[in-house]
């Protein structure tokens, strides 16, 4: 195995770290964002005004940015890592 083929194996196992991390923090963003929806109802129920809901928007929205930057990592790790170790078992 050479150099170009070891760091394709590298790569694509970053590729598939890195998927998988964005799938779990994607489950932890549904999970967030119904919190914040019934958070958000309960204190408007109570008449409370600590409650911001640009505040919920925001975080909701800077979760989803670093999701999307992980997933897109993930994809092309994967990518270069296949390209990398192309034709190595056709030997």
């Amino acid at each position: 195995m050479d150099i170009k083929q070891s760091w394709g194996f590298i790569a694509i196992s970053l590729g598939i770290i890195s998927l998988l991390w964005s799938v779990m923090s994607l489950n932890g963003m549904i999970a967030q964002e119904h919190l914040f929806a019934e958070m958000g109802s309960f204190l408007s129920l109570t008449g409370s005004n600590l409650y911001d809901e640009t505040y919920a928007e925001n975080m909701l929205a800077v979760d989803r940015h670093k999701n999307f930057i992980i997933l897109l990592t993930g994809i092309s790790m994967a990518s270069i890592g296949s390209l990398l170790i192309r034709g190595c078992y056709r030997k």
